[in-house]
C-alpha cells in the first residue's frame, strides 16, 4: 500500500485501523460469530455514533436565498474500559477443553489471553486488539441551501485502497427551518434527517440513521448551539474463518467457512452542546454528544450566508 493511499485510509477511517501490522479482518477472522460479534460490538457502536456527528454547526436557515457551507468533520468516539473487553467461549472438542475467558474487544489490549491445557499444556492464543482509547473519523461536507427554509447536506468519499479492497462512503440529510412558522423568536429551531452509508472491501458494511431537533442562539461572534436526537446504526460484517490452532470455539465452523453477523449499534437518544467560532466566512465549532457512546466533534470550514437571520434582526433593531 504506498503511502498516500495509506494516509488517505487513515484520515477516513481512523489511524487506529493502518498503525498496526496485523488488520481487522486478520484479527477478527480468528473468532466463529458468536465471538466474533461480541468483538466487533464496540466498533459498531463507536463508528455509528462518528457517523452520526458533526452533522451541523447551527440551525439558521433562511426561508430563501442561497446559503451554503463546505468544510472537514472530525469526530472521536471515547472508549470506556467496559468496550475493551468482553467474555470469550472456547471450546475444544478434541482435546475437551471448554470454558469461558476475559479477551480484549476491537479497541482492547494488543495481545490477547492464552489458554493452556491442564492435561496436555497445549496453548491457544487469542486475538488482541488495537489498544486504543479513541476512535477516530474525518470526512468532506457540503450543506447548501435554502429552499423555503430547507437545505441538504452531503459527505462522500470513495477510492481504492490496495490490500483493503474499495473504500465507499455516502452520507446525505436534509433540514427545515421552524422559525417559518414562528415569528420574532431569540432562537433558531431546525429539524433534520440524515442517512449515511459506509462500505469497505467486501467484510464491513455500516448504516446510520439520526432525526435531530437542533436550536442555536447567535451573538456577534459565537454561535451557541445544541440538540436531542434519536438514531439508530447497523454494522454488517463477514469474513472467511481462518481459525485457531488447534481450533478453539469451533461452533462446527471450519477454517475456509464463510462467517457473517449484523450488529445494531447501542446509542439511541444523544444530545448535542457546542459553539461555533464566525470569523467571517471561516467557521470553526466544536460539540459533545452524550449517549451511551460519546463523541467529540470538531469542524473546520467556510461558510456563506450562513448567519443572514442574525444580520437582519440586527439591522431591524
Amino acid at each position: 500500500m504506498n503511502k498516500c493511499k495509506l494516509l488517505l485510509l487513515t484520515v477516513v477511517l481512523g489511524a487506529f485501523m493502518t498503525l498496526h501490522a496485523q488488520n481487522l479482518e486478520d484479527f477478527i477472522s480468528k473468532y466463529t460469530s458468536e465471538n466474533g460479534q461480541k468483538y466487533m460490538q464496540p466498533f459498531a457502536d463507536a463508528f455509528s455514533a462518528n457517523l452520526n456527528s458533526g452533522l451541523y454547526h447551527n440551525s439558521s436557515i433562511e426561508k430563501w436565498g442561497f446559503q451554503m457551507y463546505i468544510g472537514v468533520v472530525a469526530q472521536s468516539a471515547i472508549i470506556p474500559t467496559k468496550s475493551k473487553y468482553f467474555m470469550a467461549k472456547y471450546d475444544d472438542p478434541s482435546s475437551g477443553l471448554s470454558g469461558e475467558i476475559e479477551a480484549p474487544t476491537v479497541f482492547g489490549p494488543a495481545e490477547g489471553p492464552t489458554v493452556t491445557h491442564p492435561g496436555n499444556g497445549l496453548s491457544y492464543v487469542l486475538p488482541g486488539g488495537f489498544d486504543v482509547d479513541h476512535m477516530p473519523l474525518l470526512m468532506p461536507q457540503l450543506t447548501i441551501g435554502s429552499v423555503y427554509g430547507t437545505d441538504l447536506t452531503i459527505r462522500y468519499t470513495k477510492m481504492n485502497i490496495e490490500d483493503a479492497g474499495e473504500l465507499d462512503v455516502f452520507g446525505w440529510g436534509i433540514r427545515h427551518s421552524i422559525n417559518n412558522y414562528l415569528d420574532s423568536i431569540p432562537v433558531d429551531i431546525a429539524i433534520g434527517y440524515y442517512n449515511q452509508y459506509f462500505k469497505v472491501g467486501e467484510y464491513l458494511d455500516a448504516s446510520s440513521n439520526i432525526i435531530s431537533l437542533q436550536c442555536s442562539y447567535n451573538t456577534s461572534f459565537v454561535t451557541f448551539y445544541g440538540g436531542l436526537s434519536y438514531e439508530t446504526g447497523k454494522v454488517k460484517v463477514q469474513y472467511d474463518y481462518s481459525g485457531i490452532e488447534p481450533e478453539v470455539n469451533s461452533e462446527s465452523t471450519e477454517p475456509g467457512d464463510k462467517v457473517e453477523f449484523d450488529m445494531d449499534a447501542a446509542n439511541t437518544i444523544r444530545a448535542t452542546l457546542g459553539i461555533t467560532l464566525n470569523m467571517g466566512p471561516f467557521k470553526v465549532n466544536g460539540d459533545y454528544n452524550f449517549a451511551k457512546q460519546n463523541t467529540v466533534n470538531v469542524g473546520i470550514g467556510f461558510g456563506i450566508n450562513e448567519r443572514e437571520r442574525y444580520r437582519k434582526s440586527k439591522e431591524l433593531k
